[in-house]
């Protein structure tokens, strides 16, 4: 597998971003021009749009590189197989230039009309604002049975065991933002689908707001994650590592005993 390699246009940039918008991409290319469209749309700070692809073989890449050739705001980063959502949305927050950090999916079931309200509350103080589909204003939409109790089952996992995520309506989010200066990375043998958790954490949960928003269907395509039991294994996992990773923290910002 090859290295990340992020490619920009070769014109001078653009001024820098206030705001990061990362998005993950795996086979996406019938989502993208209606989702970038809706993005570019949008009244936002300066902002930039990072995709890091896994490996995509349905005309993605190619797409995004045509983009890219004349919207300087793009930046791309390739890979040649597919290494889980986290992984790469960490490889993009490590990239990403703004001050504000926006995470979100490039399937069209995250509303990029959603993005001006989270910066909004960045803006006035929130180090983490999560887009909740149980907030006033937003929808779960409709969901077969099955995934809804396995959504519900993991949103109070979260909650039980994560004394953090107690104090958000929607804990497993995957639309959410951040102010940059609280992110702390992660070891990277850590595999799984939701960085949320591991930002609750990192924010012990303090200064959290929410905004409402409508969860959609899909646009085109099929999930990256299959919620099974092999979703559950997953998800089980990364919240005991969210769990371990926020107990690290503390012990790093416990002060050290000054002798007499």
């Amino acid at each position: 597998m090859s290295g990340p390699a992020a490619r920009v246009p070769e014109e001078d940039p653009p001024a820098a971003p206030v705001v990061s918008i990362v998005l993950a991409t795996l086979n996406e290319r019938q989502n993208l021009p209606e989702l970038l469209e809706r993005i570019w749309a949008t009244p936002l700070p300066p902002f930039e749009v990072l995709v890091v692809d896994d490996g995509s073989t349905d005309g993605t890449r190619e797409y995004l590189e045509a983009v890219a050739r004349t919207e300087r705001r793009l930046r791309t980063v390739w890979h040649d197989g597919k290494q889980t959502t986290l992984k790469a949305q960490c490889q993009g927050i490590a990239l990403a230039r703004g001050r504000y950090v926006i995470i979100m999916d490039a399937d069209l079931q995250h509303e990029p009309e959603t993005l001006a309200p989270m910066v909004e509350k960045l803006e006035v103080g929130a180090s983490l604002v999560v887009a909740s589909r149980y907030a006033p204003g937003g929808s779960a939409g409709a969901r077969p049975g099955v995934r809804a109790v396995i959504s519900r089952g993991a949103e109070m996992t979260a909650k039980f065991l994560l004394p953090e995520a107690r104090g958000v309506s929607d804990p497993v989010s995957g639309l959410f933002g951040f102010r940059r200066e609280i992110f702390r990375p992660l070891p990277p043998e850590w595999r799984g689908y939701k960085l949320l958790l591991f930002l609750l954490v990192m924010s012990r949960g303090e200064s959290v707001a929410e905004v409402g928003y409508r969860f959609e269907p899909r646009g085109s395509g099929s999930s990256k994650v299959t919620q099974n039991s092999r979703f559950i294994r997953f998800f089980l996992t990364e919240v005991l590592l969210a769990r371990r990773f926020g107990r690290s923290l503390r012990r790093e910002e416990r002060p050290v005993p000054v002798g007499p």
